[in-house]
């Protein structure tokens, strides 16, 4: 339990949320950086490709995606991995409700829906 609490406490240390980007295209490719992707795009048409930077690059970070256009209900938003990564065993994830976001994290190897 002790290992959990630690884990959990650097991976919410670690949480970039004064990088926040505006995505208002239909596919992206998010950054090491990134902290909050604040989706707008969604009031246009779907977003078939956000795809996250390699696990092993953002170990122990959170990353929140957002639909910040408000229609990903109609016009889902699609978030994929890098290679043969996967998202809690997935190759994607998908935002379909409005105004909804997901939260995710990678261990180095795969990415994890907090």
């Amino acid at each position: 339990m002790g290992q959990l609490t630690q884990t959990f406490a650097q991976v919410q240390a670690n949480i970039n949320e004064s990088n926040v980007v505006t995505v208002n295209v239909a596919t992206y490719d998010l950054t090491a950086t990134d902290g909050i992707v604040h989706v707008t795009y969604t009031a246009t048409g779907a977003v078939t490709s956000l795809t996250l930077p390699t696990a092993q690059v953002v170990t122990d970070r959170v990353l929140t995606i957002k639909d910040g256009g408000g229609n990903s209900g109609t016009n889902n938003i699609t978030i994929d991995t890098q290679g043969s990564e996967k998202i809690d065993g997935a190759d994607t994830a998908v935002i379909n409700a409005d105004y909804s976001s997901i939260d995710l994290y990678s261990d180095g190897t795969n990415w994890f829906i907090k």
